[in-house]
C-alpha cells in the first residue's frame, strides 16, 4: 500500500480484496488489523508524495514522474481536482483511480496544511482500505457461487478460442503448404 499511494503502478483494488480474502476470510488475521496495516501504508506512500511536491515541487514531478507514467496530463487532472474542491479534494479522490495516488502531489505544491492533510487523508484512506477488504472477505464467502459462474462463462469461451486457434493454425498450414509447391 506504501508503492500504491506513492504512485507506484499497483492498484489497491487487486492488492486489497486479495488481502481481505487471504488474510480476514481464511483466518490469518482481524479485519480491522488488516484495515489499520492497509492504511498507514497508504498514509506513507501519500507523505511520500505530499513531500516530494511541498519540497521538489510541479517541474521536479514531471521531470521524473515519467519512471512511474505519470505525465503532466494525469498531475493537470489531479491539479484541477484539488483547485475547484480545496482542501477536500484529498479526502474526496482517495475513491477515485488515479487521482486517488496523484492528489498528493498538489497538495504539496499548493503547501497545504499538513494536519489538514493528513486529517483528509486518513478518513478517505480508511473508508477506502475497509470496503476493499470487505469485498475480499465477502468474495471468500461466496467463492464456489463465484467460481461457478467464471467457469460457466470462461469455459465455453475456452473452447471457442481453442476452436479458433485451431481453424487459424489449420489454414495457415495450408495455406503455406500451398504456396510450396
Amino acid at each position: 500500500m506504501v508503492m500504491e499511494s506513492a504512485t507506484l503502478p499497483i492498484p489497491s483494488e487487486v492488492v486489497l480484496p486479495l488481502a481481505g480474502y487471504y488474510l480476514v476470510y481464511v483466518g490469518h488475521f482481524d479485519f480491522w488489523l488488516v484495515v489499520i496495516a492497509a492504511s498507514i501504508g497508504s498514509l506513507v506512500g501519500t507523505l511520500i508524495d505530499y513531500t516530494i511536491g511541498y519540497y521538489l515541487g510541479r517541474a521536479t514531478i514531471l521531470r521524473y514522474g515519467r519512471v512511474v507514467r505519470l505525465n503532466e496530463e494525469h498531475l493537470k487532472t489531479a491539479e484541477g481536482w484539488f483547485m475547484r474542491h480545496g482542501n477536500a479534494a484529498v479526502l474526496l479522490a482517495r475513491f477515485v483511480p488515479l487521482i486517488r495516488t496523484l492528489i498528493a502531489f498538489p497538495a504539496g505544491i499548493g503547501e497545504m496544511n499538513l494536519a489538514k492533510f493528513i486529517g483528509y487523508s486518513i478518513v478517505g484512506i480508511v473508508i477506502w482500505d475497509a470496503i476493499l477488504t470487505y469485498v475480499g472477505v465477502i468474495a471468500g464467502k461466496n467463492y464456489a457461487a463465484i467460481i461457478g459462474t467464471l467457469q460457466s462463462y470462461f469455459l465455453p469461451l475456452g473452447i471457442v478460442a481453442i476452436l479458433l486457434t485451431g481453424a487459424v493454425l489449420f489454414f495457415s498450414w495450408r495455406k503455406s503448404k500451398g504456396k510450396r509447391r
